[in-house]
C-alpha cells in the first residue's frame, strides 16, 4: 500500500514537471515567430520608428530612413528593450493608400 502511494506521488510530480516544461517550450518558440505590423515610418530621438495602431516600434535590422513618412508593412521578431518595443525587420513593403 505504501509503495502505491509513493508511485502515485512520483507520477503526479513527473506529470506536473512535464506539463510545466511543455508550456515553457511552447511559449519560447511562439516568441521566436515573426510578426507583421503596419504603420508609418518616422524619425525620432530613439531612431527610426514604425508608428503602428498598437504603439511604436523601434526599427533594427533594416535601414528604413528612405521610407520616412510612408506607410509600410514590416515583418520581423518583436522584442522589448529599456527604450521600448523593438522590431528586427526581416522584410517590409510600402502600403499604397
Amino acid at each position: 500500500m505504501r509503495q502505491n502511494k509513493k508511485l502515485i506521488y512520483a507520477l503526479v510530480v513527473a506529470f506536473v514537471f512535464a506539463f510545466a516544461f511543455a508550456i515553457c517550450v511552447k511559449s519560447s518558440s511562439a516568441a521566436d515567430e515573426p510578426e507583421t505590423i503596419a504603420g508609418t515610418v518616422v524619425k525620432t530621438d530613439k531612431g527610426i520608428v514604425i508608428e503602428a495602431e498598437d504603439g511604436d516600434y523601434i526599427v533594427k535590422g533594416q535601414d528604413l530612413s528612405k521610407m520616412v513618412g510612408k506607410m509600410i508593412e514590416a515583418t520581423g521578431k518583436i522584442t522589448e528593450s529599456d527604450k521600448g518595443d523593438v522590431i528586427d525587420v526581416k522584410s517590409f513593403e510600402e502600403i499604397q493608400e
